[in-house]
């Protein structure tokens, strides 16, 4: 994913949220910490070997943490929080210029809260397709 040249620093950040699963970690990770099975009942299109290499991925980029805490739990770190709230403001607003051109009234968004069951999350991917994947 880094390219050896030099680049902007839009260029360097975009090649990571062009990545397919990035966006939808960074999302997850940075609203509470989950395990690697969590992770993938939330994101049932990625596979467990896609899953491992990804994280892998943000970890050497500083955007997971390398160490998972006491319960086995992935977590953003700093950066990687930094960047979630980059990417959620530049979502939100994206989709609402889409709405604005196309005349259509943008949809108020809800996050669900972060003490959610897994299975109320799951179902809140149909609404996180619009702003992220």
């Amino acid at each position: 994913m880094r390219r050896k040249n030099k680049e902007s620093g839009l260029a360097y950040a975009n090649d990571i949220l062009q990545d397919e699963w990035a966006p939808v970690l960074l999302f997850w990770l940075g609203f509470r910490t989950f395990t690697e099975q969590e992770l993938l009942d939330l994101i049932p299109d990625l596979s467990e070997e896609e899953l491992s290499a990804k994280l892998c991925q943000l970890q050497n980029l500083c955007i997971v943490n390398p160490i998972r805490d006491t319960e086995n739990k992935y977590s953003l770190t700093d950066d990687g929080s930094q960047l979630r709230q980059l990417l959620m403001s530049l979502s939100v607003w994206g989709a609402q210029q889409q709405d604005n051109n196309a005349d259509r009234q943008s949809m108020l968004v809800v996050v669900p809260e972060n003490t959610a069951k897994l299975s109320d999350l799951i179902k809140y991917n149909q609404i996180l397709g619009k702003y992220i994947k």
